[in-house]
């Protein structure tokens, strides 16, 4: 059911998802939450980077491999506005959202920011930063 043409209604979600943009419990969490949320094939991106540092056995917690992985995502694509380069993202909670990816780009990007913010604040709390 649509709110109207460019709003989708969630309200049978888990209101503490809050569209991805929950604080993340645990990188698993942010994992689940990007896997749900995120619009776009950016999301493979965080996947390779997370497969490729345990691939190569890189140092630091699962937190830090996370907090990583969307630095070198967000670095790579923040700003330079893409859009023709990417789609949809298959995992997306609702499969019939209409995909735009001129602003599903940008909402990914936020997103991104957004849970490496939460895991760099969980990280200095835990006194653990590189």
């Amino acid at each position: 059911m649509t709110i109207d043409s460019n709003r989708q209604d969630f309200s049978d979600l888990p209101p503490g998802d809050k569209m991805g943009f929950a604080v993340p419990k645990t990188p698993t969490h942010s994992l689940m939450l990007l896997n749900s949320f995120m619009r776009t094939d950016m999301l493979q991106h965080i996947h390779w980077r997370l497969h490729e540092m345990r691939d190569e056995d890189g140092p630091g917690s699962p937190l830090h491999h996370m907090a990583e992985s969307l630095e070198q995502v967000i670095g790579t694509w923040d700003g330079i506005n893409l859009f023709d380069r990417i789609t949809r993202n298959q995992f997306h909670i609702d499969p019939d959202y209409e995909f735009r990816p001129e602003q599903d780009y940008l909402h990914d990007i936020r997103l991104m920011k957004h849970h490496l913010k939460c895991h760099r604040k969980a990280i200095k709390e835990l006194g653990c930063w590189r």
